[in-house]
């Protein structure tokens, strides 16, 4: 392999974003949801080692106002469906900012729950009531993974197979052309592809969706020494102009990466959002059920 400079030079002048007509696949996280998902998951961490401090009270107090606050949250969340389906509620705001105050309130709520338990069992239909609190939460967050993967981004336009397809025709087009010079790159790249090419039925697709991200994992870093051995190679090695084409190239690839594993298992993440939809809306309604049982027999008794 060439070792002089051999970094595609129209990487320096290339969209680290990805390439041209195309979207980009290296979906990042807005900083803003990264910190409210730290924010909560600290909270989260905070009450359950300080719980024996705090001297809650889930009758009176700032406990019990917490659990009407947590309580309140989540019967907001009906509004997210509501909003979808009934056609009298459609000019209520766009539905992006419905969708993100589900999100949101679907991690606040059972926060402010735990805070109100002060993090411990107490009656039976409160138990309950608890139990499935937790359970809707944790579905909720795997539904959330899921739909990220059949949407650019968490706010994004739904994915097609025919809009990846073409994306992935233009990324290979880009590979084959920026890393003519690479050859044990293509061959990394073409492994990769044929894995996640291979039919598998749907229980085996399952269970690989986690040895491909570790598939993909391990492929990325090769690749990425591969590219800076070159790079140390090279005269002028760390100047910038070489650094940039470095970073960019890396970009082009991994975009290439996650179209490749994104058009492979779209139609498996699909299938598992559906079956998710059905498993959510009663665990959710059986939620709201077990919540108001457990409201008026605190008020009651």
């Amino acid at each position: 392999m060439s070792t002089a400079n051999t970094l595609p030079s129209n990487f320096a002048k290339s969209d680290p974003k990805g390439s041209p007509g195309t979207k980009s696949h290296v979906v990042r996280k807005p900083l803003g949801t990264r910190l409210f998902f730290g924010s909560m998951f600290f909270a989260i961490l905070y009450g359950w080692l300080k719980h024996d401090d705090f001297y809650l009270s889930a009758e009176s107090g700032t406990g019990y106002y917490l659990g009407i606050a947590g309580g309140i949250s989540m019967l907001v969340l009906l509004f997210y469906p509501l909003r979808k389906k009934v056609s009298a509620l459609r000019n209520f705001g766009p539905i992006r900012y419905w969708f993100r105050a589900h999100m949101a309130l679907g991690i606040v709520g059972p926060t402010l729950i735990l805070y109100h338990a002060n993090y411990s069992l107490g009656s039976i239909n409160s138990n309950v009531a608890l139990i499935c609190m937790i359970v809707v939460a944790l579905s909720g967050l795997i539904g959330r993974f899921i739909y990220t993967r059949i949407h650019f981004g968490l706010y994004g336009e739904k994915m097609t197979l025919a809009e990846l397809k073409t994306d992935l025709e233009q990324c290979r087009s880009d590979i084959s052309e920026q890393f003519v010079s690479y050859p044990e790159i293509q061959a990394q790249l073409n492994q990769l592809e044929d894995m996640v090419a291979k039919r598998r039925n749907f229980l085996a697709q399952i269970l690989y969706i986690p040895v491909m991200a570790i598939y993909i994992y391990f492929r990325r870093k090769k690749i990425k020494r591969i590219l800076k051995q070159d790079l140390r190679n090279s005269k002028n090695s760390a100047s910038d102009k070489n650094m940039v084409r470095l970073k960019s190239s890396l970009q082009t690839i991994y975009s290439y990466i996650e179209t490749t594993r994104r058009l492979g298992q779209l139609m498996t993440y699909e299938r598992l959002f559906s079956l998710w939809h059905i498993l959510h809306l009663p665990l959710f309604i059986m939620l709201v059920i077990t919540g108001i049982v457990h409201v008026v027999a605190v008020h009651m008794y």
